[in-house]
């Protein structure tokens, strides 16, 4: 029978698509006629060029995608080698500063008024320079004469800790020494000491009896320990070490409160004879600071004085421990 041709009327309203099926008794053929064929080729195109068209679309989308992701790829690659450069060079920095740091403070803590140890108040003279392993600078280091640098870093930090008003001379600098008189600086400067670190060497003859040095135009007077631990603890280390070095204790009157005294100049750098024989400039008492030649001194020669004359006694001006 032929099936396809008694429901060719239902087959056009349902589809489109004209397809005739032929199935003889002999075996069942299968058969499409030609304006089926037709359009089986008219639909076969039409989706292949939908198809393609879905293709091109996807392509552009994923180049879109692709581009998108290198741009931030390579934002992201930028501002990342942007900020290890940056990275770097701050650890470079940070790790100069803290190597700058370590070589200051290597033998004792942070020196710095405003990261004092809790205990700072009862730090003695001999606890401070223990801390800080004076001994260590003092005795294994060839120290170099202070310059105006030195000088105005110690300056500063006793105007601000001590005594605002103190200044340098205008006409002497404390890398010659001070005002002795009106004709200018006192009769020695400094030089380094052979055996003997720094020391003061005659600029002329000096003849005995002769005032060699004035102290009471040239030392300050500290009005108690704690301005002095103050002071010392607002210094690098080395200075810190080094103003220990340079600071003594006296009676400025008879009977009277052991003080803490010192000098911002170089006064300080009179180093001891090791025989009396030596010694060449004293006070005349423990109570005094003018130093007077006991033999007759020439030019070049070394000052040396007896540190004995004075009594070391850190303990009495508040500096015990």
């Amino acid at each position: 029978m032929a099936f396809g041709q008694r429901n060719a009327a239902a087959a056009k309203k349902k589809s489109p698509l004209k397809i005739v099926l032929d199935i003889e008794s002999s075996g069942g053929e299968l058969t499409i006629d030609n304006d089926d064929q037709k359009y089986l080729k008219q639909q076969t195109s039409t989706r292949s060029n939908q198809q393609t068209l879905v293709l091109f679309v996807m392509a552009l989308a994923l180049g879109f995608l692709l581009d998108r992701s290198y741009t931030a790829f390579t934002a992201t690659t930028a501002n990342n080698v942007t900020k290890y450069a940056n990275g770097a060079a701050v650890r470079r920095s940070n790790n100069k500063a803290n190597k700058q740091l370590q070589e200051q403070n290597k033998y004792g803590f942070t020196i710095n008024v405003d990261e004092l140890p809790n205990d700072w108040v009862e730090w003695g003279f001999t606890k401070i320079r223990r801390k800080f392993k004076c001994d260590q600078y003092v005795n294994n280091e060839i120290k170099p004469l202070p310059s105006m640098e030195y000088w105005q870093m110690i300056l500063d930090a006793y105007n601000e800790q001590v005594d605002k008003s103190y200044k340098f001379d205008e006409l002497v600098p404390p890398t010659q020494g001070y005002r002795f008189n009106e004709a200018g600086a006192q009769p020695y400067y400094a030089k380094v000491s052979d055996g003997k670190d720094r020391g003061l060497f005659a600029s002329r003859d000096i003849r005995k009896g002769e005032v060699v040095h004035d102290g009471t135009k040239s030392d300050v007077v500290f009005p108690d320990a704690l301005a002095w631990r103050r002071f010392v603890f607002a210094l690098p280390r080395k200075a810190a070490c080094d103003m220990t070095e340079w600071s003594w204790t006296q009676r400025l009157e008879n009977d009277g409160p052991m003080k803490l005294l010192t000098a911002i100049n170089i006064s300080v750098l009179m180093n001891m004879g090791l025989t009396p024989a030596q010694i060449n400039a004293v006070p005349k008492s423990s109570t005094s600071s003018l130093f007077y030649a006991t033999q007759d001194i020439k030019k070049g020669e070394e000052i040396l004085t007896d540190y004995e004359i004075y009594d070391t006694r850190f303990d009495l001006a508040g500096l015990g421990g």
